[in-house]
């Protein structure tokens, strides 16, 4: 429901700081909000006629066509927000507050490359994957585990849009790199397992020599929990729910934790507990923690020597960022020391369909290779 509220004050804001200043007849100016108008109601149309906020169940096509109006409509208020950030400076040295906004050369610019970016940024979030790679300095790491590779998926958000094509291709790029260990850090799914189970299948030929490894995320809460908590277990992975997996690596044991998700807390399910999680671990030589949410990291920093997350999408929009980090306590993306425990947060193999735009991120599997330097060293 936010997201419908969102955009209709974003819709707003373009209207008055957008159009009326360089538009001055009511009838255009009306005109001109019909071009922002679907985008500024497809979270509705999503909400009230797709079946689910959370979950839209539309045609491929009506997401694609919908989000490039819904990511046009974003684009252009925040580009006319940072037009009148930049009026200040011009006001203080003399020029009028109103001369960019009333400017309709301004107006065109603005218009156009909004168009642009809504167009790139959809294409980027359904059709980019890359592989990032990057070195992970764990303290205290065995000789024996010098090397360790592990591959992340995260936040696959199998949909209307991201459908068995796309999980076959992330299978593909993932068993090339030929990892130690696979983690997947949730958000599988939108949707039920009778309509995106199907999707989900190609997961099965996930390979890895010690192993696959899940967690849930907050969206597989979101429809038929307890449906997918039975369903992921059959795609030859080990779901981790507060359990731990060990692991004999080289003559050395290697421990994997796993987390439910705090939105739990909504639904009246099980919480995050890393105690339970934890149990039967201790005297693991090396400790990996795999938790959805990456804001809790502080909480968990003496339990474990590496925690993976996602949730963040990498913040999606370079714009957003700022927003994005606050939420998530300054976790965006990439590789964060905290406290003695390294955490690496996925931005996301693939996107929530129900906000399909990408704007300097882009859909992720990373290839981590644990080492015992100092330095890590990224690669892309």
């Amino acid at each position: 429901m936010r997201f419908v509220v969102i955009y209709l004050v974003l819709a707003a804001i373009i209207y008055v700081r957008g159009v009326m200043p360089v538009v001055h007849e009511r009838k255009k100016q009306l005109y001109w909000m019909l071009v922002v108008l679907p985008g500024a109601l497809f979270p509705s149309v999503t909400r009230f006629i797709g079946g689910s906020m959370v979950a839209p169940d539309l045609p491929p096509w009506v997401m694609y066509a919908g989000s490039v109006f819904q990511n046009f409509t974003l684009v252009l208020a925040i580009l006319i927000i940072a037009r009148e950030c930049l009026s200040v400076p011009l006001r203080i040295i003399g020029l009028p507050f109103n001369y960019l906004a009333k400017s309709r050369a301004m107006a065109v610019i603005i218009l156009v490359c909004a168009a642009a970016l809504s167009t790139v940024g959809m294409v980027k979030s359904v059709a980019s994957l890359e592989v990032i790679r990057v070195d992970v300095p764990v303290k205290n790491l065995p000789q024996e585990l010098d090397g360790l590779t592990i591959a992340q998926l995260s936040d696959l958000h199998v949909s209307s849009v991201f459908t068995a094509p796309r999980m076959e291709k992330v299978v593909q790029e993932t068993n090339a790199l030929k990892p130690d260990i696979i983690a997947v850090t949730g958000d599988f799914v939108d949707g039920t397992p009778e309509k995106r189970g199907a999707d989900l299948l190609p997961l099965k030929n996930l390979k890895a020599k010690y192993g696959v490894f899940a967690i849930e995320g907050n969206h597989e809460h979101y429809v038929d929990y307890e449906g997918w908590m039975k369903f992921l277990p059959t795609l030859n992975m080990r779901l981790l729910r507060n359990e731990s997996a060990l692991l004999s690596i080289n003559g050395r044991q290697v421990a994997v934790l796993g987390l439910t998700d705090p939105m739990a807390l909504r639904y009246g399910r099980e919480l995050p507990d890393i105690n339970k999680a934890a149990r039967g671990t201790q005297q693991a030589d090396l400790r990996i923690l795999l938790s959805h949410q990456p804001k809790y990291a502080p909480f968990y920093s003496s339990e474990a020597a590496l925690m993976l997350s996602g949730h963040t999408h990498g913040g999606q929009v370079t714009a957003l960022e700022p927003v994005i980090s606050k939420l998530n306590n300054g976790y965006v993306r990439g590789l964060y020391p905290v406290g003695p425990m390294q955490l690496y947060v996925n931005q996301g193999t693939d996107v929530w369909n129900g906000f399909l735009l990408r704007l300097g991120t882009t859909d992720e599997i990373t290839l981590m290779r644990l080492v015992r330097s100092s330095e890590a060293v990224k690669k892309d």
